[in-house]
């Protein structure tokens, strides 16, 4: 009976850490999924289209962003250059839905959150709601403009965070890319969680949430 309980002790507190480091393993693995899946599908479109990643958007029409969205412009055009993007990536994807750009909260989660600090985004409205989102076969949400795309790897589900089952990747010139933000050893993560990508993609972890301490160059994962 002693050594049940001790068996017993021992699992209730080796149980939580197993399944932290389970979920952590997952959305790591989802987002190198969804990286894979939309980098072969980009190629492909923009193979399709000559080599080059113009897929015939519109002329950009700058206008001032609503006050109740705060400062900055966004491109009045971006809709349709989000559909016109849509239309060249969607031949080479599996599709299970497509909430364009007006629908974009029954495919994308409506309130991101930090990991870090009491702060929130809403990526369906933001920039003038030139986003088109939709959602794969295998229930990742996405949404896509002509130079980002929005990754959240386990859909609507919780926790809808950056840099935990949300992340942001960039469109560049002919491939899906993030950001580099690893020559001076700081990671940056900690204090723009769009740049969490990165660091998962290169170093294979989600670490980060766990210490505050990782840097590029000396520790690329907690103890």
């Amino acid at each position: 009976m002693i050594t049940l309980g001790i068996i017993g002790v021992v699992a209730a507190m080796t149980m939580p850490v197993l399944i932290s480091k389970y979920r952590d393993r997952q959305y790591v693995v989802g987002l190198k999924k969804a990286v894979a899946i939309l980098d072969n599908a980009y190629r492909l479109a923009i193979y399709e289209n000559g080599g080059s990643n113009d897929f015939g958007y519109l002329e950009a029409e700058y206008v001032p962003l609503p006050p109740e969205e705060g400062t900055g412009v966004y491109d009045q055009n971006g809709k349709y250059n989000s559909d016109i993007f849509f239309q060249a990536l969607s031949k080479h994807l599996n599709i299970m839905k497509d909430c364009g750009i007006d629908k974009g909260e029954e495919c994308f989660p409506e309130t991101i959150k930090s990991p870090f600090r009491e702060q929130t985004w809403n990526l369906i409205t933001k920039q003038g709601n030139s986003r088109r989102f939709f959602i794969l076969s295998d229930g990742m949400s996405i949404g896509i403009t002509p130079n980002y795309a929005y990754i959240d790897v386990n859909g609507l589900k919780a926790p809808n965070t950056l840099g935990i089952d949300v992340f942001q990747v960039a469109l560049n010139e002919n491939s899906i890319g993030w950001y580099d933000d690893g020559s001076n050893g700081t990671l940056k993560c900690y204090t723009n969680e769009f740049s969490c990508s990165s660091w998962v993609m290169v170093n294979d972890n989600i670490d980060y949430i766990h210490c505050d301490d990782l840097n590029w160059k000396t520790k690329t994962k907690c103890k």
